[in-house]
């Protein structure tokens, strides 16, 4: 009896454990439940949202498609230069475009300065001419210019002297050749001159030279060793001009 009494006891508290057991089992479950169901929700959520903001995409590009179909277009302008990387630095005007005050401010085209000419003369372009020469040849032509050309014959080399000489004999005789009057020695016959664009050669510097009289203009190539002091050596007269009222006719 005693045995029976013992046995049945510890099937009494097999069956409390086991049910207890359970009920844990249970309440893990359900407590796992409760976790995973709104994580669900929020995954079901963001994969409704993701599908319409990809409906709404497709809806905008194909409005966009639909507008571009119905848009008329015009004929492409410039469509190779529009293709091209264009550098500013190289773009030129065409021959065709008026080159105007403004246009030679901003254009890189044409950066050399542009220097006068006189078309029976040369160019007036003096850059290559050097300062102590340009200054020594303007004296001589005021000693030049001046009454009876005194001081005149001091620029040029002692060696070279009779070549003076000759050119003054030569000018003397050609101002009544060619302006027929007597040249007076008590005023300046010229009242200005100006420098053409120098030639620098390894052993003389050619300068032509214009010189303005009341009656006409007389062009002169002046001829200076190019070391040294820069002497004079020879100066040649190549043209006589004489006015004809407004009118200049070449006599040479």
């Amino acid at each position: 009896m005693t045995m029976i009494i013992k046995y049945a006891n510890i099937i009494s508290i097999e069956f409390i454990i086991r049910e207890f057991l359970l009920k844990k089992v249970f309440n893990s479950v359900i407590l796992i439940f409760s976790f995973l169901i709104p994580l669900l929700t929020i995954s079901c959520s963001n994969t409704q949202e993701s599908k319409l903001v990809y409906t709404e995409n497709n809806t905008i590009k194909q409005n966009v498609k639909e507008k571009e179909q119905n848009i008329t277009w015009t004929m492409e302008l410039e469509g190779e230069r529009l293709t091209k990387k264009i550098n500013r630095g190289s773009m030129q005007l065409g021959s065709d475009v008026p080159y105007t005050k403004d246009l030679y401010k901003i254009s890189k085209t044409y950066q050399r300065p542009v220097y006068p000419s006189i078309e029976d003369f040369g160019s007036l372009d003096t850059r290559d001419l050097r300062v102590s020469v340009k200054e020594k040849v303007n004296t001589f032509c005021t000693a030049f210019a001046s009454e009876g050309h005194i001081g005149a014959d001091s620029y040029f080399s002692k060696k070279y002297i009779f070549n003076y000489v000759f050119f003054l004999k030569d000018f003397e005789e050609g101002w009544i050749k060619y302006f027929g009057k007597l040249k007076t020695n008590k005023s300046s016959p010229f009242k200005r001159w100006l420098f053409g664009e120098p030639f620098n050669g390894p052993d003389f510097i050619q300068i032509p030279v214009r010189f303005y009289a009341d009656c006409g203009t007389i062009d002169m190539t002046m001829f200076l060793n190019s070391s040294g002091n820069n002497e004079f050596y020879q100066i040649t007269i190549d043209r006589w001009q004489k006015y004809d009222g407004t009118r200049q006719t070449d006599r040479n």
